[in-house]
């Protein structure tokens, strides 16, 4: 009788151990409150840095524990150098030659997260990829620009992921 009174709590403290490595809040060092973003594109492909930061601003403020901020204002600075772009097709109309009616567009870059104040380097992540694919619709450049903000945002969920949210 006793036993079946105690099943109760012994279930209960079971699932409470269970739930003993969830924490609630930041993990994130004390020291670190504040980022900073650079991206620097060195690829031949023009303005994407412009879509790529946007994105990573957006990722940084959905994570919501760093404020973004100048780098001389910052705890931390994240910097992207984008490195490859590049836009290949992935299915062909039959019935039109080679006309391509499938594209994919990649990314790469190289992250840094690093103490803004001694640049020692906290997280680094080469060889990041960003990636989508859209249909050939008439319109070959619109069809590419939205591309490009998709896989910008592939890019910035992996940036942040495995710099910020990583800790």
């Amino acid at each position: 009788m006793k036993l079946i009174k105690l099943l109760p709590f012994l279930a209960l403290s079971l699932a409470f151990a269970g739930c003993s490595s969830y924490q609630l809040g930041s993990d994130l060092p004390d020291s670190i409150q504040t980022v900073a973003l650079i991206v620097e594109n060195k690829t031949d492909e023009p303005s994407i840095e412009v879509e790529t930061m946007k994105s990573i601003r957006k990722e940084v403020q959905i994570d919501g524990r760093l404020v973004l901020r100048s780098e001389a204002e910052a705890d931390v600075v994240l910097k992207v150098e984008l490195t490859g772009y590049s836009l290949g097709a992935l299915a062909y109309d039959s019935t039109r030659g080679s006309l391509a009616r499938e594209y994919r567009v990649n990314m790469s870059g190289n992250a840094v997260l690093y103490d803004a104040e001694t640049g020692d380097v906290l997280r680094e992540v080469p060889n990041v990829t960003g990636n989508t694919d859209f249909a050939y619709d008439a319109d070959l450049t619109a069809g590419k620009r939205t591309a490009l903000l998709d896989a910008a945002d592939d890019l910035a969920r992996k940036v942040v992921s495995m710099t910020i949210a990583a800790w």
